[in-house]
């Protein structure tokens, strides 16, 4: 894969967080952490070589179960599309087209940022509510700092569904070069 220009959207994340970082004591990489974001600036190819689709550049992890948070590079995309991959080491269905666009993926965090998004996949019937007002439980950092990512990345409260997911995976999933299956049994 060749050197691909950091998207602007991204570059606007990685600025909010050059920006936030001083306000709350922490490193651009991980002053969105508690927002669901621990950013890899610049974004890496490879990021668990087994499972990351080998055409995608891994821009954030959740921090939990190294599940991660990439965008998919490929010549055969539409100018302006750019898909986000959340890759899941430890589930079954180890990639998932979540969002076309960057602006579509930062817009599901608009209430509790994105830590949870890997619970769709687990818990159908209530992971798609948690996303659709502020939850009590989220972190009072994390509550702190989206306000500012909202300014930063003009978001608005737009939940992610399965039904949206399923239509992505349509459209995109055939796209990701996927690693072979390891066999952990040998």
């Amino acid at each position: 894969m060749q050197h691909t220009p950091i998207p602007a959207a991204l570059q606007a994340l990685y600025d909010a967080a050059v920006a936030a970082g001083p306000q709350f004591d922490l490193s651009p990489e991980a002053v969105f952490d508690y927002s669901g974001l621990i950013l890899e600036i610049p974004p890496v190819r490879d990021w668990i070589d087994w499972c990351t689709p080998r055409n995608v550049m891994t821009f954030a992890t959740t921090g939990g179960d190294s599940v991660h948070y990439s965008y998919l590079v490929d010549e055969r995309l539409p100018e302006g599309v750019c898909p986000i991959v959340m890759t899941l080491p430890c589930a079954s269905s180890l990639n998932m087209v979540i969002a076309e666009s960057f602006q579509e993926f930062f817009d599901y965090g608009y209430h509790v940022g994105w830590f949870s998004l890997e619970q769709l996949h687990y818990d159908e019937e209530e992971g798609e509510p948690y996303f659709c007002q502020p939850s009590p439980t989220f972190s009072e950092i994390g509550s702190q700092q989206l306000p500012l990512l909202r300014r930063a990345l003009n978001m608005k409260p737009v939940p992610p569904t399965l039904a949206r997911f399923a239509e992505l995976q349509d459209k995109y999933f055939a796209l990701l070069d996927t690693p072979p299956a390891p066999d952990f049994e040998a």
